[in-house]
């Protein structure tokens, strides 16, 4: 009898909760792993080892960016694997998804533009030039998702903001501190950026936790 009792919520679990982490694990593992084969063929080279984390880590942003693009705008197939009720709530925060979807591209592709800048394959001015270009424009992106929010994810991207700074103060600031004593390296500048990239979605998940959004129920 208890077993058929929770048989459903087990099911909703591994629907809702198992089966996007391992994807989301595969994915973040497939896309480093594509990045390395690129940078060991010889298809990117001259980065430091900062640009190639760099890389990595706005790769993913472009990943992550088409997974929930193709999510929002196919609701029947996205209510699969992302975190919502069903398709109708896709439907209705579609304009918010896919503005969002596109400034964390643009976002991406600014990061792995920096990423590649000399010694990298491209010149430093183009590649500071589509950073800034990607940067600026994710951002006006951004501003047109947060018009399209409900109240309940004004308030996260709020909270996520304000948490994102708190975590950089602590690990950016511990970090410069630790370094000036000479206990560690100072971090280049491309790992503040890279950091700034990584702290957002660290932050945005504790937000999305803590006010219940991934519950099953």
């Amino acid at each position: 009898m208890m077993s058929d009792v929770k048989s459903p919520a087990q099911g909703k679990l591994v629907r809702k909760v198992v089966i996007p982490a391992l994807a989301g694990g595969a994915v973040g593992f497939g896309t480093a792993w594509g990045v390395g084969e690129l940078i060991d063929g010889g298809f990117v080279s001259g980065l430091t080892l900062s640009a190639e984390i760099a890389l990595v880590a706005g790769a993913l942003y472009l990943v992550m960016a088409l997974g929930v693009l193709i999510g929002a705008l196919r609701p029947g197939f996205g209510a699969r694997y992302l975190n919502v009720e069903d398709a109708d709530e896709l439907r209705e925060t579609r304009a918010m998804l896919v503005n969002s979807c596109i400034a964390m591209a643009l976002w991406g592709g600014g990061l792995v533009a920096l990423a590649l800048a000399a010694p990298g394959p491209l010149a430093a001015s183009a590649a500071l030039g589509a950073g800034l270009a990607g940067f600026a424009l994710g951002a006006v992106f951004a501003w047109r998702s947060w018009q399209a929010s409900d109240e309940l994810m004004t308030a996260v991207t709020r909270e996520a903001n304000s948490l994102t700074a708190l975590f950089a103060f602590a690990l950016l600031g511990g970090w410069g501190a630790l370094a000036h004593a000479g206990y560690l390296d100072a971090p280049a500048p491309l790992d503040l950026l890279t950091t700034f990239f990584a702290l957002g979605l660290v932050a945005t998940f504790v937000v999305v936790g803590r006010r219940g959004m991934m519950r099953l129920d």
